[in-house]
């Protein structure tokens, strides 16, 4: 179970590492989600599950070692309560065990995860945490300037620092750093925060 009060978790178990690594990057920008742990295995995925108690678990049907499934019905003995997104190449194809149809939340074919993946979970936390305040959802409307403006705030610079790392004047940069202000609904040491929170995200991924 995630040990935050404020954040669902979640376990993913996909065996083909690079893809599990791409997913991890891009669901780690949903407000409100705690990756416990990402697995590759029936039975890593099995121990995750176990130890994590998860509200969510991503799930790819074909592994190493047997069937995915056996995965989440491991879940559902521990988190009656869980939802799984279930990803395949053959998701037109799949059948869930009648069983195991009330977890199962969405069935995604593998070409299309990133966008249908980050959808889902995203609505799926919200039913969990259903006043939480998407912050990346303000962050995905700042342009690429301002986004690399607020990327750098992250890191703690000032206004003059980034105009000497961008080599833009400081004015350029202030008036940049105004509108992220405006885009993102707060500013100074709250706008500083928010940047360092975004910065730190790409720190939590587990191996």
């Amino acid at each position: 179970m995630s040990g935050n009060d404020n954040a669902v978790g979640l376990v993913l178990v996909e065996d083909e590492r690079m893809f599990s690594e791409m997913l991890a990057r891009a669901l780690i920008e949903v407000a409100g989600l705690e990756l416990s742990a990402r697995s590759y295995t029936v039975e890593t995925g099995i121990s995750a599950c176990q130890r994590c108690r998860p509200a969510l678990l991503i799930l790819d049907l074909a592994l190493p070692d047997g069937n995915g499934l056996d995965v989440l019905r491991a879940l559902t003995q521990a988190r009656p309560d869980a939802n799984a997104i279930i990803l395949s190449a053959h998701a037109e194809d799949f059948v869930a065990p009648s069983e195991l149809q009330p977890y199962i939340a969405a069935v995604i074919s593998k070409a299309d995860a990133y966008r249908s993946v980050n959808e889902h979970v995203r609505r799926l936390v919200q039913r969990h945490l259903p006043n939480i305040d998407d912050e990346n959802a303000l962050i995905d409307r700042l342009t690429t300037r301002e986004l690399e403006i607020f990327n750098l705030l992250g890191e703690g610079l000032t206004n003059r620092d980034i105009a000497k790392r961008l080599s833009r004047s400081a004015t350029t940069v202030a008036t940049h750093r105004k509108m992220v202000a405006v885009k993102l609904r707060c500013s100074g040491a709250s706008l500083m925060a928010m940047a360092a929170r975004h910065r730190a995200q790409y720190a939590k991924i587990p191996s």
